[in-house]
């Protein structure tokens, strides 16, 4: 049952940031790239280009928190903070000014004052609504089981519960699958598309395979006559058979989104690759295509048993297959960051909202549901785990600690 959950700390930031009384975490310090060591800058290079880039916020303490890559209007913010007072004026113009204010004291990088107490996190929330009598589908119950397990853990660290979340339902490797595809000549035997196999001649009239590295974790294929427009949003197909029901859900795949005009698809390259959930994945340039070949799927493969992509979209068909949307990439953050999937970009700022939730602990939400409403206020609907498009918003300049 989704919940539905009503902040009167948010209410009050968002309505009239100006008469709250705010100050900077004393916690975190402000410094400037050049600060960092050589190590430190490398990864953050790319952010030199963005000329409004101004530093780097960080804890002071080694508390797995992530890094936030500040713009010259927030750490001017910060800097008119260092003692307590309201928000300047010249800091607040518009509406989006209102909820980056509202990003940073459920951050923890500001902090309100209430009752006597400077609090930020989940201690700014008070719950007031109880469940809906909305019907959570299956892959909204996954993800909210991930992001439960992920906040039961002892980990506290970004990093650590990001790759926790991204990895959750996964299937344990046994000896038993590394004996059954030791290699990728066993994956391509176990698919039928080695030479002579039976799916080998529909794959090469229609897909030419894009040449993987010998360490690539996946392997992909282009088609020969659909063309890639670099305009348009990619929409991305999953498809989440339990692995010893791949084989045939593989041959009902390949004709579904060759069909459809998928414009790239590809795999996992070894047996880890095909025990994750997400283990194989097409691309096409409009939703109307995608859904295509998501009904052809579903209707041959009814009955399939599903393994289920956390945090993606359903389709209407349970848990077999899902959709999502990467986000768009920004040339201004470092280039680990700019081609991360739909799935990367919400385990991360999934995970950072856990970190904050565990290191300010409160008896008032718990990290999970707060981390389910922070990631709210980036706009995506964690009812149904919609994804965002290019044009919905831009992505927030948080940094994850890899």
């Amino acid at each position: 049952m989704p919940i539905e959950v009503t902040f009167s700390a948010e209410s009050e930031l968002r309505a009239s940031v100006h008469e709250c009384m705010l100050r900077a975490n004393p916690e975190f310090e402000l410094v400037l790239l050049e600060q960092l060591s050589a190590e430190q800058q490398e990864p953050l290079n790319a952010l030199r280009q963005d000329p409004n880039f101004y530093g780097v916020l960080r804890t002071r303490s080694s508390s797995g928190l992530s890094i936030k890559a500040v713009t010259r209007d927030t750490a001017s913010l910060l800097d008119a903070l260092k003692e307590p007072g309201r928000v300047p004026d010249e800091a607040i113009g518009d509406s989006g000014a209102e909820l980056e204010i509202t990003r940073l004291v459920w951050d923890g990088v500001l902090q309100i004052r209430k009752d006597g107490k400077w609090i930020c996190g989940p201690d700014v929330c008070n719950l007031s609504a109880s469940d809906s009598a909305e019907e959570r589908g299956a892959l909204a119950d996954l993800s909210l089981q991930a992001l439960q397990h992920a906040a039961a853990l002892w980990a506290g660290g970004t990093a650590e519960l990001s790759g926790i979340l991204y990895r959750y339902n996964t299937i344990p490797l046994t000896p038993q699958w590394l004996r059954r595809i030791p290699n990728q000549s066993a994956i391509r035997e176990y698919l039928q598309i080695q030479p002579g196999g039976r799916n080998r001649r529909d794959l090469d009239g229609a897909w030419m395979q894009v040449s993987p590295g010998e360490h690539a974790p996946w392997l992909g294929w282009v088609p020969r006559t659909v063309a890639v427009d670099p305009h348009r949003t990619a929409y991305k197909l999953y498809l989440s058979p339990l692995p010893a029901n791949l084989r045939d859900a593989f041959r009902v795949w390949l004709a579904a989104i060759t069909t459809a005009g998928a414009f790239h698809f590809k795999l996992g390259s070894n047996v880890r690759g095909l025990l994750r959930p997400d283990k194989m994945v097409a691309y096409f340039n409009d939703r109307a295509a995608l859904d295509d070949a998501a009904e052809r799927i579903s209707r041959e493969l009814s009955g399939c048993p599903a393994q289920g992509v956390p945090f993606t979209a359903e389709l209407g068909c349970g848990a077999l297959v899902s959709w999502g949307i990467d986000p768009p990439a920004e040339e201004e953050v470092p280039a680990w960051l700019r081609q991360q999937s739909w799935r990367q970009w919400v385990c991360n700022r999934l995970g950072a909202a856990l970190a904050v939730a565990k290191h300010y602990p409160s008896d008032v939400l718990p990290a999970w549901r707060f981390a389910l409403e922070r990631l709210r206020l980036e706009g995506v609907d964690v009812a149904n785990w919609a994804s965002l498009t290019a044009s919905d918003k831009k992505l927030a300049s948080e940094i994850a600690v890899l």
